[in-house]
């Protein structure tokens, strides 16, 4: 059935790949703030005024939102700046979606989890962010529930296409600090389920195409902390994983605390007959042949992974 889309963030990592891969029968359209280019319009989804607008001028039958501020230690350094983005521009589409009667799709995150349940986190745990990120995310999530068709998307830490006009992601600068020998640090505390954008795209499709509703975990189901994750990269390259030393001392972060262990369990999509997403172990080697060369410049000689 043919639908009209709006994807916020569209130049974003996972709104990228969202334009990428939208079924041919849709009418899709993006939004961009800073990176534009054709086909896509210039939106401060800040403004409540620009976002009404744009709805009442469009007829739109669904709204996938991901516009967000991912990076936990500018969210720390900058509340206020990751209120606005994380939260305010959920409250004005939601807005915006319950008065235009536009369904909303919702993209959050494990991090509105502490990350202290063993056992992992259902779609029906209860949130208990502990820092700004998860926080500003939780807020937002309490404004997508107010539209009366929608859904909520928590997904875990996201690898994909590298978004323009944005500093290079630790996983291309990981593969350029290989390709030149230099010593790379990285985190072996912290259990992420690091999934490809390219599979959450289809998942993602596939829930718009089947109207479901409520709250929903994407994710794949293979743990690793982002040492792991580097060796299995190099690996997949073909570089030295030699010069990757694990860090286990002090946070990643240091002073802003993170969740060990916030593991999405996805249990709905289980029950919608979906198999789990694959883990990085079945991607790596295919990821890494997408990665361009040269993707993240200026990569200094000992390169350590700072963010979430």
């Amino acid at each position: 059935m043919s639908r009209h889309v709006l994807i916020t963030g569209a130049t974003g990592m996972l709104g990228r790949q969202l334009m990428a891969t939208a079924p041919k029968d849709y009418s899709v359209m993006g939004w961009s703030h800073s990176d534009l280019r054709p086909g896509l319009d210039a939106i401060d989804a800040v403004s409540a005024t620009q976002v009404d607008g744009f709805f009442a001028e469009h007829s739109l039958d669904v709204c996938i939102h991901t516009i967000a501020w991912p990076d936990v230690q500018k969210c720390e350094n900058d509340e206020e700046g990751a209120y606005l983005v994380n939260s305010v521009t959920t409250e004005n589409v939601a807005a915006a979606c319950r008065r235009h009667g536009v369904r909303l799709i919702h993209m959050s995150t494990e991090y509105v989890f502490d990350g202290t349940r063993e056992a992992g986190y259902g779609e029906d745990a209860e949130p208990n962010p502990l820092q700004t990120y998860g926080q500003t995310k939780l807020v937002a999530e309490r404004q997508a529930v107010t539209v009366p068709e929608h859904l909520v998307v928590r997904l875990p830490v996201l690898y994909g296409e590298l978004a323009q006009n944005l500093s290079p992601l630790w996983v291309p600068a990981l593969l350029t600090a290989l390709t030149r020998g230099s010593t790379v640090k990285l985190d072996d505390r912290f259990e992420r389920q690091p999934t490809w954008t390219f599979d959450v795209a289809q998942t993602l499709w596939r829930l718009v195409d089947a109207d479901v509703q409520g709250v929903i975990h994407v994710a794949s189901q293979e743990g690793m902390t982002k040492y792991a994750w580097g060796l299995l990269l190099a690996s997949a390259a073909g570089l030295d994983p030699s010069v990757i030393e694990p860090a286990r001392g002090m946070p990643v972060v240091p002073g802003i605390p993170k969740p060990l262990r916030p593991w999405l369990l996805t249990q709905r999509l289980e029950q919608m007959g979906v198999p789990p997403l694959p883990g990085l172990s079945h991607r790596a080697r295919a990821y890494v042949n997408s990665v361009p060369a040269g993707t993240a410049p200026g990569v200094p000689s000992s390169f350590v992974e700072s963010n979430g």
